[in-house]
């Protein structure tokens, strides 16, 4: 696989995830329901509250998995 190849499947992957809030156990207190806004990373629903355990998250989280499917070949 080219370097170019990797570059862009780990940029795409990076991309997904942000550091944002969501609705932890729905429906929100604005539907009529008890779930709570939390920060952290809306696509894996992971809380977390600075900046530096996001960059953890992408770092130990995100970028060994995609490794693992590109070394696979399953991407």
């Amino acid at each position: 696989m080219k370097k170019s190849e990797v570059l862009h499947a780990l940029q795409s992957e990076i991309r997904r995830h942000s550091f944002d809030t969501f609705v932890d156990e729905p429906p929100s207190v604005a539907q009529g329901g008890n779930g709570v806004v939390v920060p952290g990373c809306p696509t894996c629903r992971k809380r977390f509250h600075t900046m530096a355990q996001f960059v953890d998250h992408l770092a130990d989280d995100i970028l060994p998995g995609v490794l693992n499917r590109l070394s696979t070949g399953s991407e």
